[in-house]
């Protein structure tokens, strides 16, 4: 059997560029193995190193444990992947493991599944509960390692409080940061309640810059002209999620967006999909 280290050895190295557009898998590739697990990033990243340039990397998501680690794992609770209520905040790296039966990974473990790629979005999961300090200090002990240096990784969330602490940090602020955008309906903050469409991506643009964020990321049926112009504009790259579609990904695709999250990396490819212009 070809070795994990042996598989990441020989993957491309260098963005290309004959694509426009780009494609990322989501979670891994969380439509055709489980999410955010060992198997789905090791699919996907064969996925990659087959797919002439257009799969170049993934999106998963981490948060912190009751113990101060960094998961990798998308919701508050075990729930919908595993039947457990355990609530990840309030769990342990053992107990987690023990509940997953191990399917859940670290971040300190990831290299060996990332090297290779040339996009990484890596998405900070926060919520209520979250205690700033203690997750600034994780990330920071997480990707101050050598593995992570050389690792092109966009440090993604939705928290424009967490976004802050990224901007002031000394070594966090030196990785590329992008701003998650969700629709208007599912806004937790009430000044943005009230906006409509256009005010909400003017406040998306604004917002990036001042934050110095490098990119932003939209749920894919917000994306129209004049905003994939404006951040042009402005130098911003742009990602869209989730995109499964194949004819909602041909008019991004012509709108000219950078990234498409999917969870259908397979089908994507097999469509040449990233070929239309």
């Amino acid at each position: 059997m070809t070795s994990l280290t042996s598989l990441v050895e020989n993957s491309h190295r260098t963005c290309p560029t004959m694509y426009s557009t780009l494609l990322l898998g989501h979670r891994g590739a969380r439509g055709e193995r489980l999410e955010n697990s060992r198997e789905g990033f090791v699919h996907t990243h064969h996925l990659s190193r087959h797919s002439q340039g257009r799969l170049v990397g993934i999106e998963f998501d981490v948060q912190l444990t009751q113990d101060g680690k960094l998961v990798v794992f998308h919701d508050d609770t075990m729930l919908r992947l595993f039947s457990k209520q355990s609530r990840i905040d309030q769990c342990t790296v053992a107990e987690i493991q023990r509940l997953s039966g191990g399917a859940i990974m670290l971040l300190e473990d990831m290299p060996e599944v990332l090297t290779g790629y040339c996009h990484i979005e890596l998405e900070v999961k926060t919520h209520n509960r979250t205690h700033y300090a203690k997750l600034i200090q994780a990330l920071k002990q997480c990707l101050s390692q050598s593995t992570f240096e050389q690792l092109p990784i966009t440090l993604t969330s939705f928290d424009v409080q967490l976004h802050y602490y990224l901007q002031a940090d000394c070594l966090l602020s030196t990785f590329n940061r992008g701003l998650l955008v969700e629709p208007i309906s599912s806004q937790s903050n009430p000044a943005l309640m009230s906006t409509g469409h256009g005010q909400l991506l003017s406040y998306t643009i604004d917002t990036a810059l001042r934050l110095q964020c490098n990119a932003v990321g939209l749920y894919h049926p917000l994306f129209n002209e004049s905003f994939v112009k404006e951040c042009q504009r402005y130098g911003l790259s742009t990602t869209a999620w989730t995109v499964n579609d194949s004819d909602y990904a041909k008019y991004l695709i012509k709108l000219g967006v950078n990234y498409l999250i999917t969870d259908y990396p397979s089908v994507f490819l097999n469509n040449e999909i990233l070929s239309i212009r």
